[in-house]
């Protein structure tokens, strides 16, 4: 009689009621992955990317993905820790990212000697390591998040940022502003990232 009973208490619960609860209890463990495309300022993936975003807990996540920018093609891996459960609020974190530069860029230059003249140069790869922190905010469905990333990117890369391959010797203004646009330095950037369950 007791088994009866808590049976049809049971199935007069609205269904409503059961998927909200539902819902609450995923809400509370997070989607299986996260798609996300952002932009900024030296931001992960370039001007223009996307990566994919795996749980490994509640709290810890690890992340990776390719992109576009001002040093032509960019990837990045790293990882984030959350303080709140279910990937929300504030979170920390850290990554690796390679930009492979342009092999072949050419403009015109002021040349060492005061005139403007092409000239063509290399942008060689640079490896950066960032640190950053994000706010992520809940939109729309439960799953998707709007975020801002703030941080600092620095290279590990040595040498020369430009290498040039011909035309007369660039100035070294030309060259510090052609090599200005490499990745380093403060990490301003927004995305949206979409949960998959």
């Amino acid at each position: 009689m007791i088994a009866f009973n808590a049976s049809a208490q049971d199935n007069n619960i609205p269904p409503e009621s059961k998927a909200k609860k539902k819902d609450r209890v995923r809400l509370d463990r997070g989607p299986a992955i996260y798609i996300t495309t952002s932009t900024g300022i030296n931001n992960n993936t370039g001007m223009v990317g996307f990566n994919f975003e795996l749980p490994v807990n509640e709290r810890v996540t690890i992340d990776a993905g390719p992109g576009f920018g001002t040093w032509h093609y960019k990837v990045y891996a790293g990882a984030k820790y959350y303080l709140k459960a279910a990937q929300r609020g504030f979170a920390f974190g850290a990554g690796f990212t390679y930009a492979k530069g342009e092999h072949r860029m050419r403009h015109l230059e002021t040349s060492i000697y005061g005139n403007t003249t092409e000239s063509i140069y290399r942008q060689n790869p640079r490896t950066n390591v960032l640190f950053a922190a994000y706010k992520y905010w809940t939109l729309g469905k439960q799953y998707n998040r709007l975020y801002a990333q703030f941080g600092w990117s620095v290279p590990l890369s040595g040498g020369d940022k430009i290498t040039q391959i011909s035309g007369p010797r660039m100035s070294d203004n030309s060259i510090r502003s052609r090599g200005s646009t490499a990745p380093g330095g403060p990490i301003l950037a927004i995305g949206v990232s979409f949960g998959v369950h």
